[in-house]
C-alpha cells in the first residue's frame, strides 16, 4: 500500500475508534519506522506500533535511535513490537548469521533496553556486540515498551522477563492464544502484566465461504514455511499431514531467501484442496461482521489484551470500523 495510502487508514482508524495502528514490515517493501513518524504526525490519541521490526537487520544501537525519536515526535504514544524474521531471507539472501535466535534475541532485548533508558552499554556476546555506546539524546520516555514477536514457549518467556509482553502471528488459535496467555503470565516478572498482542487475518462477507477464500492463500503460505505451521497446526488441534504438498505446492524446494517468492507460486485449486475451511476457520477471523466480532472477543477472552485486525479483502477495509466495540 503506497505511504499516503497508509496514512489515510491511520487517520480513518482513530477517527473510527481503534485503540492503536499496528504497521507491519516486510521484506523489500516500505520501511516502517519512518511512517510511523509521518502516522504519528497525522494522529493525536492512538497508540502507533511496529508490528515487526527485524532485530537482525537493525543495530540495537540504530534500532535504540529510530524508536527514540518516533517516540518523540508521537509525544510517547510508540510500542516498538521487534522479532527476528525468516531464516532463509536473514541467512539465505541477505547473508545475515543467525546464530542461536534465543541467546541473540536476550542479548538484544537487554541491550536495546538500557540504551532506550539512556545508559551506557558495553557488551560481549554471541551475537551483539558494543563499547560504549550510548545515546548522545536523552529518550522522552526511558521505557518504551518493547514487544517480542513469538511462537514457541522458549520466546514467549524471553518476551515476558526481558520485554514487556509478546505479539503473536497471524494463523494463531484461540487455543493456541489461550496457551500463550498462560506462559506469558507465568514467565512475567514482578506485578506488572505483560501485554500480549495477537495479530488476527480477517475476512469480512456475508457469505462465510467467500469470506473463507477471501483469506486461505494467505493462511496456506504462512503454513508453508519450514517451522511455522507446525507450531500453528499442532496449536490449533490439526494433525500437519498436508505440508509436505504444501510446501511442494509454494515451491520451499527452491533456495531463493525472500519467502514473498513463494507467495506467487501456488495453484489456487490446490491450496484450496489441502487447506480446508476448518482449518481456515480456526486460523483466521471470517464471516459476517458480527461473527468476527465474537471471534475477536473470544481472543480476549483468552488473555489476549490486544486484537490487530489486519483486513485481507478489500470488503473488509471497508467495513472495519463496524469491527470496533
Amino acid at each position: 500500500m503506497p505511504a499516503l495510502d497508509i496514512v489515510k487508514w491511520s487517520k480513518r482508524g482513530e477517527r473510527n475508534g481503534f485503540d492503536s495502528i499496528w504497521l507491519s514490515e516486510d521484506p523489500y517493501y516500505r520501511d516502517s519506522l519512518p511512517l510511523m513518524s509521518v502516522i504519528a504526525e497525522n494522529t493525536r490519541r492512538v497508540r502507533i506500533a511496529t508490528c515487526i521490526v527485524n532485530i537482525y537487520t537493525k543495530h540495537p544501537v540504530y534500532m535504540a535511535m529510530a524508536a527514540a525519536t518516533v517516540d518523540e515526535i508521537s509525544e510517547g504514544r510508540l510500542v516498538l513490537g521487534v522479532g527476528r524474521g525468516v531464516k532463509s531471507l536473514i541467512e539465505g539472501e541477505l547473508h545475515i548469521s543467525y546464530g542461536s535466535p534465543l541467546q541473540y534475541t536476550k542479548e538484544y532485548l537487554v541491550s536495546l533496553r538500557k540504551l532506550l533508558a539512556g545508559k551506557k552499554v558495553t557488551l560481549e556476546g554471541e551475537g551483539v556486540n558494543m563499547t560504549n555506546a550510548q545515546l548522545h539524546f536523552v529518550p522522552l520516555r526511558s521505557e518504551i515498551p518493547i514487544l517480542l514477536a513469538a511462537m514457541g514457549p522458549k520466546m514467549l518467556n524471553l518476551a515476558a522477563e526481558y520485554g514487556d509482553g509478546a505479539m503473536l502471528n497471524s494463523c494463531t488459535s484461540v487455543k493456541q492464544a489461550k496457551h500463550s496467555a498462560e506462559i506469558v503470565s507465568s514467565s512475567s516478572r514482578g506485578s506488572i502484566k505483560r501485554e500480549l498482542v495477537c495479530a488476527l487475518w480477517v475476512s469480512v462477507d456475508e457469505d462465510v465461504d467467500k469470506s473463507y477464500d477471501g483469506v486461505r492463500m494467505s493462511v496456506a503460505f504462512l503454513l508453508s514455511i519450514p517451522t511455522f505451521g507446525e507450531v500453528f497446526l499442532k496449536e490449533g488441534g490439526f494433525q500437519p499431514y498436508m505440508l509436505e504438498d504444501l510446501r511442494r505446492t509454494f515451491r520451499w524446494d527452491r533456495k531463493v531467501g525472500d519467502p514473498m517468492w513463494h507467495l506467487g507460486q501456488a495453484d489456487a485449486s490446490k491450496v484450496k484442496e489441502l487447506v480446508d475451511d476448518r482449518i481456515v476457520d480456526a486460523l483466521t477471523v471470517c464471516g459476517p461482521v458480527e461473527d468476527c466480532r465474537r471471534r475477536i472477543r473470544d481472543y480476549h477472552d483468552v488473555g489476549v489484551t490486544t486484537a490487530v485486525v489486519n483486513p485481507m479483502t478489500s470488503k473488509t477495509f471497508a467495513k472495519s470500523e463496524e469491527l470496533v466495540g
